[in-house]
């Protein structure tokens, strides 16, 4: 029976700290989008990988490039997701542009020598794009990212093979990229959850002592946590991209699609967070600044309070797909015993 209670007691927390893990990623999310944080991370690191200072600035010129330049909201934003497939091509268009020549030829009136009719451009270019590439990059002073471009076209036959090992390098490089921006994240998240904590109440301790003593709000959580598990996993197999987000390309994907404007990705996030919090407002969890509060923890209330209050915090930043999981687990474990 002991065990049992236990299992409830870890299944209530986890639902707890699932749904307000759901918010801090929600105020997250609304904060990259306002601040453009994940652009930028991703313009300082697409410039860190094509960076060559005996040749030229390559990482500056594939912003430049018409495909990747249509993606900027506005000249001062940045793409927030590009494509390896959207950067091989605009790679490979920036480093064979470098074997093009053009002439400019003035063309005078016949009669009057000086009197100027037209302009002429001649453009001397390789049709063939794997071709082009390769004079390109002959055309480059010696450095590491010729050495690697030049790699990746001795590797390759045409220019299908070209672009896909272009495609892995990128993606390779991309894999690498998501962990720095959770390392980087992770502060700022912290201080999200802290900010949650303090304006809901969210101290752990004094709701763990709350669900240990009564027994019908651990049981009401636990019922709760449960029909939450069955909604989400009826969310993933319905894939409904208006309301789960599998990942952020998902997210950007339905976005341009639907058209969104900034109004309407804004009002969606407030949505969210409203929709989240009226469950959380719903469930019964002993949150808030009501009542005696202060007396869960005795006379020692401030520096109690204090840990509680760190600690949700800390749990909150794990994000709400680690709670979840915790929760389904926890649930799995408690339905292989014998029901009570």
């Amino acid at each position: 029976m002991q065990v049992s209670k236990t299992l409830e007691i870890l299944i209530s927390l986890a639902l707890l700290y699932f749904l307000f893990s759901t918010v801090v990623s929600l105020i997250f999310e609304w904060y990259s989008h306002k601040t453009q944080k994940r652009g930028r991370f991703l313009h300082e690191t697409i410039i860190k990988l094509l960076n060559d200072p005996v040749n030229k600035s390559y990482g500056t010129s594939l912003y430049s490039q018409y495909s990747i330049n249509q993606l900027k909201k506005n000249k001062d934003s940045y793409p927030q997701y590009i494509s390896s497939s959207m950067f091989a091509d605009a790679l490979i268009d920036i480093i064979g542009t470098q074997s093009e020549t053009i002439h400019f030829t003035n063309v005078f009136d016949s009669s009057k020598s000086k009197n100027l009719v037209e302009v002429k451009m001649e453009e001397k270019r390789f049709s063939d794009p794997y071709e082009r590439f390769q004079k390109g990059v002959k055309q480059m002073n010696y450095s590491p990212l010729k050495s690697q471009l030049r790699a990746f076209h001795e590797k390759t036959k045409d220019y299908p093979e070209l672009k896909k090992m272009i495609m892995d390098w990128f993606d390779d490089y991309m894999a690498r990229v998501s962990g720095w921006y959770k390392v980087k994240t992770k502060r700022t998240l912290f201080h999200i959850s802290l900010l949650v904590s303090l304006a809901f109440n969210v101290d752990s301790i004094a709701i763990i002592k709350k669900i240990n003593s009564d027994e019908t709000l651990r049981k009401d959580l636990v019922i709760q946590a449960e029909k939450k598990i069955n909604q989400q996993e009826l969310k993933a197999i319905k894939i409904d991209s208006s309301k789960f987000f599998k990942d952020y390309e998902q997210a950007v994907d339905y976005i341009k699609k639907n058209k969104k404007q900034k109004d309407e990705i804004e009002q969606m996030y407030l949505n969210r967070l409203d929709s989240i919090v009226s469950e959380i407002e719903n469930s019964s969890i002993p949150i808030g600044y009501y009542g005696n509060w202060q007396k869960a923890h005795g006379k020692h209330f401030l520096p109690i309070w204090i840990c509680g209050i760190l600690i949700s915090s800390l749990a909150l930043s794990f994000g709400a797909p680690f709670w979840f999981e915790v929760m389904v687990k926890t649930i799995n474990i408690r339905r292989a015993g014998i029901k009570p």
